[in-house]
């Protein structure tokens, strides 16, 4: 799952929204220096990919792609499942997904001052060219798996999943699909099993 999914799997409590955009940046052991309900969100977050990484339905569309891109595929399905979630995006939300991408970059940014610098990068990014908006796109994952690439300082394949991911795109929307509402009630029931920490 990448930043979109993330994002709408926390729900509505702003500590799991942060913690959720946090699980990406924050490593090792928790509790960390963050209140204990970022670090609720960042355990959600660990606990929704790992979850994915072991789902069936998405190990079938990382081998979809050729085996040249078989070491990225996990990487290029986060992105293209991004793409199909902003997709059909009304069936899973009653905000438009321009009310939403506001909202979580309103939120994230009232914490701004205790986020580490690249995560800072990253929303005011986010915000600036409404990065979540445009996951609809399928120039967008173009342009995704591209800086993805550019990022990797050795050569690498990783933009050639854009021409698989068109190839392939009817059999990965179909596992989308699928999968998605599995890891919607995963992470709800999650949310239930550990629910939010009072504090004194």
């Amino acid at each position: 799952m990448n930043h979109l999914a993330h994002f709408h799997l926390a729900g509505v409590e702003h500590d799991l929204i942060v913690g959720g955009f946090l699980g990406d940046f924050v490593k090792g052991r928790l509790p960390s220096e963050y209140d204990a309900n970022i670090d609720r969100g960042i355990r959600l977050h660990r606990s929704i990919d790992v979850f994915t990484d072991q789902h069936p339905i998405v190990k079938q569309s990382q081998a979809r792609f050729s085996p040249r891109l078989r070491r990225f595929s996990p990487v290029i399905t986060d992105i293209v499942f991004d793409h199909f979630l902003a997709c059909h995006w009304e069936r899973y939300s009653a905000l438009s997904l321009q009310q939403f991408s506001q909202q979580i970059c309103q939120i994230i940014l009232a914490n701004e001052p205790t986020l580490p610098e690249n995560a800072k990068r990253l929303i005011n990014d986010m915000q600036q060219h409404r990065r979540l908006e445009k996951y609809s796109s399928r120039e967008f994952v173009d342009s995704a798996l591209l800086s993805l690439s550019n990022r990797i300082t050795r050569a690498n394949p990783m933009h050639e999943g854009f021409e698989e991911f068109l190839t392939h795109y009817v059999a990965l929307e179909s596992d989308f699909l699928q999968f998605f509402p599995e890891v919607l009630a995963f992470s709800t029931q999650w949310q239930q099993s550990n629910p939010l920490i009072e504090q004194s």
